[in-house]
Order: structure tokens, then C-alpha cells, then sequence
């Protein structure tokens, strides 16, 4: 009776699913830090408006009335600047998927037996992990350079928010880039996409000072919310920011859901 052949090279299951999400992820950073143009175009807004713009406005303006407490300028804008550096990283992020594409990685990596999850999972990962990195950064310059009167639980909040809003923006740019297909289109949208966000959110300015055409738009403006979390939290806590923060985690699902909805089309578009 022959004996039976034993092959011993596959690895286990669980093995095999881990290997595949850590070779996602080494990529993705490999990528996002070859890409020392994008990076350096997605600090430089934030780091001109918290140096800048931040400073000669807070010698200007020195104390705003929000919602019957006066807060310092410098307070006031600075979630306007990591909502900034937020849009930028995430867009800077969603570029990858592009890049994959015209240099033919694309196609090599969907035809490597790997799970879609697990690639969506990576970007997710390497994308937000770009995002809250370069965000985390202008906050220390920010604490470095002003002083930001923010207890325990203001920080923890202005932190929760940060992080929503990394993953509600990288997810809504990652959807958008993995559903449009033309790359100037994105490009496009992409860099006009920032200071329509930023200026039709309350950022430099209370929304009740807004025009009404202005105040309609925030409604459906994805930054309103980031921001709005943001300044709440550093300034109230919790107790003022959970609305925005709930608005913040179903737009995270929701442009996770549709990217990756998206993906799985687009890959078998290849």
C-alpha cells in the first residue's frame, strides 16, 4: 500500500489571515512614506495656519462668546486647523488607491489570492494611523505654542473627536476614491474639496454667525460635525459633544460600507 504524501508548507488558517493583513499594512506605510510630496503637502496648510494664522489672529481677536462662555481665540480655531490636517491626510491617503492602479500593482494584487477584507482592513488602518499622526503632530505644536486651559476630560474628549473624525474622513475620500475612476477627477475633487469643507463649516466662526445659505450647507457638511465635536469636547466635555460624535461614527460606517462595497467591484473590474 503506497504512502500518502503530507504537505507541510501551508500555514494555518489563522496564520495565513494574519500574514495577510501584516503585508497589507507593511505596504500601505511603505507607500504613504516614499510619498514625501503628498505628506509635505498635507502639513504644510496646517502648520502656515497654526503658525500664522492662528497667532496674528488671536493678537486680533483675543476672546469669542461660544454658547454663553468665553473662550480664547486660539481655543476657538484650533479645531478649524486639525480639521484641516484631517481632510488633507485623508486625502493624501485615498491617493494610494490611484497610485496602485497606474503603476500596475492593482492588478498584481487582486490576482494574489487575498482577501478583500483584508486589504480594505489595511488601508483602513495605514490611512487613519497617517491621519490622527499628522493631526496628533499640529496638537503638540499647538500645546508647545498656546495655552490650553483643557482638564482631563477635555482632553479625552478633544481626543475621541480627533479619532472619529480621522475615520469618518479617510473613509467618506476612500469611498470617493475607490468610486471615481478618472484620477484628475479625483485630483479635482480632492483639492477643492478642503477649503469648501473648511469655510462652509463653522471653523473661523460661530455657525449662528454664518449666512443662512452658509448655515443650510453646514447641515450636510461633514467637517461641521468634526468640528464642532472638537471644539465642544475641549471645551465642555462629553456632555456637549456626544451628538456630533454619534453623527461622526455612522458616517465612518457608512463610508466604510460603500468603499468597500466599491472595492469589491472595482476589483473584479481588473
Amino acid at each position: 500500500m503506497a504512502a500518502g504524501l503530507h504537505f507541510h508548507t501551508a500555514p494555518p488558517a489563522r496564520t495565513a489571515r494574519a500574514a495577510d493583513l501584516s503585508a497589507v499594512l507593511y505596504r500601505e506605510y511603505a507607500l504613504l512614506a516614499r510619498n514625501r510630496v503628498y505628506l509635505i503637502l498635507g502639513l504644510t496648510p496646517m502648520l502656515v495656519y497654526l503658525l500664522l494664522v492662528n497667532t496674528s489672529l488671536s493678537n486680533l481677536v483675543r476672546v469669542v462668546d461660544y454658547k454663553g462662555v468665553s473662550v480664547g481665540f486660539a481655543v476657538f480655531l484650533l479645531p478649524m486647523t486639525l480639521a484641516m490636517s484631517v481632510v488633507s491626510a485623508a486625502g493624501t491617503s485615498a491617493m494610494a488607491v490611484f497610485q496602485e492602479e497606474m503603476s500596475g500593482v492593482a492588478t498584481q494584487l487582486w490576482s494574489y489570492p487575498m482577501r478583500r477584507s483584508r486589504f480594505l482592513l489595511g488601508k483602513m488602518i495605514a490611512g487613519v494611523s497617517l491621519v490622527l499622526g499628522q493631526t496628533l503632530l499640529g496638537l503638540v505644536v499647538a500645546a508647545i505654542m498656546f495655552d490650553l486651559p483643557f482638564g482631563p476630560e477635555n482632553w479625552l474628549a478633544l481626543l475621541t473627536a480627533l479619532t472619529l473624525s480621522a475615520l469618518a474622513l479617510n473613509g467618506l475620500y476612500l469611498a470617493a476614491a475607490i468610486t471615481i475612476t478618472d484620477y484628475q477627477a479625483f485630483m479635482v475633487l480632492s483639492n477643492v474639496s478642503m477649503p469648501v469643507l473648511v469655510f462652509s463649516a463653522p471653523s473661523m466662526y460661530t455657525t449662528e454667525s454664518m449666512p443662512t445659505v452658509l448655515q443650510w450647507v453646514s447641515v450636510v457638511n461633514p467637517l461641521t460635525y468634526a468640528i464642532n465635536g472638537m471644539r465642544d469636547g475641549a471645551v465642555f466635555g462629553f456632555g456637549e459633544a456626544w451628538a456630533d460624535l454619534l453623527v461622526l461614527a455612522v458616517m465612518a460606517v457608512v463610508g466604510y460600507a460603500v468603499g468597500g462595497r466599491a472595492l469589491l467591484n472595482r476589483a473584479g473590474n481588473i
